[in-house]
């Protein structure tokens, strides 16, 4: 017993050797430039999520306050987009199955049509009248001010969360969708190949997120109307900390599962070891046992 109590105890430390030289072998060496990317990197992600802005003037957030407030109440523009929005709910009435071929829905939808058609360019006067406002509200705060950081990561989290939503309706699809597993399986392993599945439509809906991001941060970000160099930086800064977070949640995520994975597979080979050791074990009292017997 103590023979195989102390093999027992070799194999695992010659295991944990191993591991401990296989993890080592995939992270990356640290050097000069390494550091700095890595500082650039988190310095990004703070930026981005973190850093409090520089406080806006009274003077400019009370105007700000005006012009979105004048924006978002027009009256006359309220009031278009009211009748509007009656005339298309009496276009959709009409339009019945086939209606392009039965009177009189045909001809009740082209007139409707031609009432909309006729309010459309007030609406759209209206519309531009009230982008110009917020265009001259955001160009009141500047764009490195609280209003510009709060807009941007909003957008940041409504990026994130369409991607998370992204994943999760893929991984309903695909469990939906998927066939019956092998018997074989276990509920672990079963368990396990779905949580992968899960990462990987997590990580295409998330990457995908940065992406649509980006474009959207550099449009938002120029409707402040910043300098080019100015609004050239903080959409860097913006777009690379949006993606240093997301490959560092993904990261994470990863690493957990991999080691989840880990785990199960090292307590599954030590049973293994441990099953065929007490074989080998019982095998060998077993002949001294026969041995002794003829004797």
């Amino acid at each position: 017993r103590r023979a195989m109590a102390d093999a027992r105890h070799a194999n695992g430390a010659q295991m944990r050797r191993r591991d401990e030289t296989a993890v080592l072998d995939y992270l990356p060496r640290m050097t000069p430039r390494t550091y700095s990317a890595m500082m650039a990197w988190v310095m990004c992600i703070y930026l981005l999520l973190f850093a409090v802005p520089p406080a806006t003037p009274p003077e400019a957030m009370h105007r700000y306050r005006e012009y979105m407030t004048a924006a978002a109440h027009d009256p006359v523009a309220a009031q278009i987009e009211a009748e509007v929005a009656q005339l298309i709910r009496q276009r959709q009435e009409h339009e019945v199955l086939f209606y392009s071929w039965r009177e009189p829905y045909k001809s009740r939808v082209a007139a409707v049509q031609a009432q909309i058609d006729e309010r459309m360019p007030e609406l759209e006067q209206v519309n531009a009248e009230r982008e110009r406002l917020r265009l001259k509200a955001r160009k009141t705060v500047g764009l490195w001010s609280e209003i510009g950081a709060a807009d941007v990561r909003r957008l940041f989290w409504q990026s994130w969360q369409e991607g998370k939503d992204f994943a999760k309706r893929m991984t309903f699809y695909d469990i939906l969708f998927a066939t019956t597993s092998r018997r074989e399986e276990t509920v672990v392993a079963v368990m396990l190949r779905w949580l992968l599945q899960f990462l990987m439509n997590l990580s295409v809906g998330l990457l995908t997120a940065v992406v649509w991001f980006a474009f959207r941060a550099i449009s938002l970000v120029f409707s402040y109307q910043p300098p080019v160099l100015s609004g050239v930086a903080f959409a860097a800064v913006s777009v690379i900390g949006a993606a240093g977070a997301v490959l560092l949640f993904l990261a994470l995520c990863y690493s957990a599962a991999v080691g989840g994975v880990y785990l199960v597979a090292r307590q599954a080979a030590h049973a293994r070891l441990e099953a065929q050791q007490r074989q080998q074990y019982l095998r060998a009292q077993q002949a001294q046992g026969g041995r002794a017997h003829y004797d």
